[in-house]
């Protein structure tokens, strides 16, 4: 016996107001082995280098660490610097391109110690400066020196010069912050040139020698090019830096581009209410949730999107409610509304009706046909945005044969509403 058959329902006609629903993580060990104490004490003396070791250097700024942080993968950073490129850039580690959030940055105070302890010898002590101080102290010492030339640079050269980038710039413009930015291509390329020819220069061929392997019918191989150190490993660490930076903009570009993609795979599957030829496929998730919504007061109203016969058709929504007489049941009626071409239609409406609720098996789903009257309001060319009088059924189906029946797969209740002229 189906459901429509337990109890009679009549097409009624209602009206109703337009109401529309609307444990932080522990500290990483640290990757590179500490100095002991013999080595610390060995930089506490006063020394004239300016430039920081690679083991106290941040690899975003290139300078010595100013209030160092360490990541979970072991990359010590300066805390401003990792803070800004985590902000402007991505939630990813500069060196290695592994996720990181801010739970996953720690003060390294044991680092922080080990760069206090250098002491360092002002640049102008040629000049009669005795000041001697840690690097960071230092950097602020220089700029308030009493024995600083005050001579301002007419000129900046790219730090790329020394592998012939010609670039010069002023300092009171922005000039060569815009060349960093947008001729990277070309640094890349000056120190991709520039190491070839250092490879070349210092490679030094062995005439092969007679070994157990050549004796047993296999020739040696000549050794590798290599390379010299001082510039050279700084030429290749900024080409490292480099590439890393390009590594990251790469992904971030892969990102959104994938982004973009489900965007427009989203707009491809989405049907404009013109072109839905009086169709309204009706997916109600949540189910329970809905009738809880329903049956907590009664003047609560779920519509569903709209649709038109035509593209220059009527426009129709559909209803569900719960009347205060019957908990147990639920309404469902469809409404006119207005659109763009109720000027030139005919009215009132004519046609007919077909409701349909889904079940997974064809054969059970439930289906009511209803045909339109002329002296039905509820087809008469609408006053509002919703027409306030509906046509549909008052008891649609009993809520709890919906459940048991199975209507309600996965909490999910679907309603096909066609909508014909005639």
């Amino acid at each position: 016996m189906s459901m429509h058959d337990e109890k009679r329902r009549q097409a009624t006609q209602s009206e109703d107001d337009d109401m529309e629903l609307i444990p932080r993580p522990q500290p990483p060990q640290r990757s590179q082995q500490r100095l002991n104490s013999s080595s610390v004490n060995s930089r506490t003396s006063s020394t004239e280098e300016t430039e920081p070791d690679s083991r106290y250097e941040c690899a975003i700024c290139m300078n010595w660490l100013n209030e160092p942080v360490l990541t979970k993968c072991g990359h010590l950073f300066c805390k401003s610097c990792l803070n800004s490129w985590l902000r402007n850039k991505s939630q990813w580690c500069p060196m290695d391109n592994k996720k990181i959030t801010e739970n996953d940055i720690f003060p390294d105070n044991f680092t922080k110690r080990e760069i206090e302890q250098i002491q360092l010898k002002c640049p102008n002590t040629k000049l009669g400066c005795d000041y001697i101080a840690s690097p960071l102290e230092m950097e602020r010492h220089k700029h308030n020196c009493p024995y600083r030339s005050d001579e301002e640079p007419t000129e900046e050269k790219c730090p790329f010069a020394s592998i012939k980038c010609e670039f010069v710039g002023r300092p009171e413009t922005n000039a060569l912050e815009m060349h960093l930015k947008e001729d990277m291509p070309h640094h890349l390329q000056l120190m991709l040139r520039s190491l070839q020819n250092t490879a070349i220069s210092t490679w030094n061929p062995q005439k092969p020698q007679k070994s157990a392997a050549q004796t047993n019918g296999h020739s040696g191989l000549p050794p590798p090019p290599q390379y010299a150190n001082g510039a050279e490993e700084q030429l290749i660490q900024a080409m490292y830096q480099r590439i890393v930076v390009l590594e990251q903009r790469a992904c971030e570009q892969d990102v959104k581009i994938e982004n973009l993609t489900k965007q427009i795979s989203s707009l491809r599957t989405q049907v404009d209410p013109r072109y839905s030829c009086g169709t309204i496929l009706w997916e109600i998730q949540n189910f329970h949730k809905l009738v809880e919504h329903l049956r907590s007061n009664t003047s609560n109203l779920v519509y569903s999107r709209e649709c038109y016969t035509s593209p220059y058709g009527y426009k129709f929504c559909a209803r569900l409610n719960i009347q205060p007489k019957n908990l147990q049941m639920l309404s469902l009626h469809v409404h006119l509304m207005q659109s763009e071409n109720d000027g030139h239609l005919e009215w009132p409406f004519i046609g007919r009706i077909k409701l349909c609720m889904v079940h997974r098996d064809m054969k059970l789903s439930q289906h009511d046909t209803i045909m339109t009257k002329p002296e039905i309001l509820a087809f008469h060319q609408p006053r509002e945005r919703i027409s306030t009088r509906g046509f549909g059924f008052v008891e649609y189906a009993n809520i709890a044969d919906i459940i048991k029946r199975g209507y309600c797969e996965n909490d999910r209740l679907v309603i096909k509403i066609q909508i014909n002229m005639v």
